[in-house]
């Protein structure tokens, strides 16, 4: 659990922020934990509460390498996309902003072992985006998760043209992939899992507790009232006006929900439960292994009892497993639910990757654009110049005074003429796929007609972007 971030940093750029002109000079970058990479026990380490994201973006920001910058925390990852300027100091740079996090008796050995270049970072959001990459296959609501990184960083002015291109195009991609594909028509969630995992364990029956008043509570309860086998649904949470929401809202038998329990009678009510779902953004224990054995003597319970801790940082107490007649499962449990069926789940993977691999063709397709488009303005605004210069010197034998046809046949030819001479540059330009050939041609028709450097012209294009309304232009050079 993050408690404090404490970064030292100098502040650059345009207007205390960043320059980013991708494609040119910068390199996009991912950098982290999730759960392929590390378990529950350490990716809980590095979860990023909500209300600390705003502070952590700040303190990423502060880095002189780190151009722009956007973070994923969710319980299966935490992740920050990046756009550096130096791959090595970039990296560094992340790296030190993890290491920063303060209350971690152990922080110096743990770091984050996930990392990423160009292609694959693009790659790698869509596939998250599109719920290719989460544990539960296809769960619906990571969408929102990252939908919610992207505005938070652009709320905190660390994304900019580079990762609100790459985060708009993702959450595009993901909504292609859950309305054209099968996928997306069987998209399930952590909680859904979690329920069917206790189904598998036998425990969906008589009266069971959910611990939590959010989403994935919400869910578990949802999938709960359609066990026919249970016969009421317990449902606490620390703050019971957040309750009412759940109660009177839309849901099939909720005839059988109670919110009678209170939350300070949470270790009894889980001690007698046959099943208990805790799902909380607590950022500590909310039963605790001495409180929960107690509850367990006071109440005399000897039921055999289940608890799915789908929580990140985890609410319950791993010792309470070890409890005789407690069985407790944690998020990364949920992956027996996941290899079930593989080889129908590769088929619907192969079915959403098409659309993946079509979103990176949209991202590289505007990278190029970043560097061809600079050039070809700069391009046609040189050789207007000069065919307006020319037109007024009485050249394509105009004869003073000119009446409006010989004036208006004059226009029409010299930009005839005009668009000639830029078409095949124009298709050059567009048709290149190789980026350091592109920029290379780039830079050689600056060059050739004498227009400014293309770091200097993208620079200038987003200042221009950036400057706020009234204020004069200032680049830090």
């Amino acid at each position: 659990m993050i408690l404090s971030i404490n970064v030292l940093g100098e502040t650059k750029g345009l207007q205390g922020q960043p320059i980013s002109d991708f494609g040119v000079m910068n390199h996009l970058v991912v950098c982290g934990l999730n759960y392929h990479s590390a378990p529950i026990a350490i990716r809980e380490r590095f979860t990023i509460p909500d209300s600390c994201v705003k502070h952590a973006l700040e303190a990423l920001s502060r880095y002189p390498h780190l151009l722009e910058t956007a973070i994923l925390s969710t319980c299966n990852r935490t992740e920050v996309y990046a756009v550096v300027s130096d791959v090595q100091a970039g990296f560094k740079e992340i790296e030190s902003f993890y290491q920063s996090v303060q209350g971690l008796s152990d922080h110096g050995k743990l770091r984050p072992n996930f990392k990423l270049l160009r292609d694959d970072v693009v790659l790698h959001l869509m596939r998250v985006a599109s719920g290719l990459d989460s544990m539960v296959l296809g769960e619906g609501q990571i969408m929102a998760q990252v939908k919610e990184a992207h505005q938070k960083a652009l709320s905190a002015g660390t994304a900019k043209s580079v990762l609100d291109q790459l985060f708009k195009l993702a959450l595009s991609c993901g909504k292609r992939v859950r309305s054209e594909t099968t996928l997306g028509r069987r998209a399930v969630s952590v909680s859904s899992a979690a329920i069917e995992l206790a189904k598998e364990l036998g425990a969906t029956r008589g009266d069971v507790t959910v611990i939590g008043a959010g989403n994935m509570a919400q869910l578990s309860v949802k999938h709960l009232l359609k066990e026919k086998h249970i016969s009421s649904v317990k449902i606490l949470n620390r703050s019971p006006e957040k309750l009412s929401g759940v109660v009177t809202g839309e849901l099939k038998g909720k005839e059988r929900l109670s919110t009678e329990a209170t939350f300070d009678n949470r270790y009894n009510v889980a001690a007698t439960s046959p099943l208990t779902v805790v799902a909380t953004s607590a950022p500590s224990y909310l039963l605790n292994y001495e409180a929960f054995l107690a509850a367990r003597e006071e109440t005399g319970s000897k039921k055999d009892c289940l608890i799915i801790d789908i929580s990140v940082p985890r609410n319950v107490d791993p010792r309470i497993g070890e409890i005789p007649g407690i069985t407790l499962k944690h998020a990364d449990d949920l992956a027996s639910i996941v290899t079930k069926n593989m080889e129908e789940r590769v088929a619907l993977v192969q079915e959403a990757e098409a659309i993946v691999f079509e979103s990176l063709d949209e991202f590289h397709t505007w990278r190029r654009s970043r560097i061809v488009s600079p050039t070809i303005a700069g391009l046609r605004e040189k050789i207007e110049a000069i065919r307006m210069e020319e037109i007024s010197k009485g050249a394509f034998g105009l004869q003073r005074p000119a009446n409006c046809q010989q004036k208006d046949e004059a226009e029409s030819v010299s930009r005839a003429i005009v668009n000639q001479i830029l078409h095949h540059p124009t298709v050059q330009l567009k048709a290149t796929k190789d980026y350091q050939v592109l920029k290379q041609q780039a830079e050689a028709l600056r060059t050739l007609f004498n227009l400014d450097p293309l770091e200097e012209s993208s620079a200038k294009a987003v200042a221009k972007r950036h400057r706020p309304r009234g204020e004069a232009t200032y680049v830090n050079n």
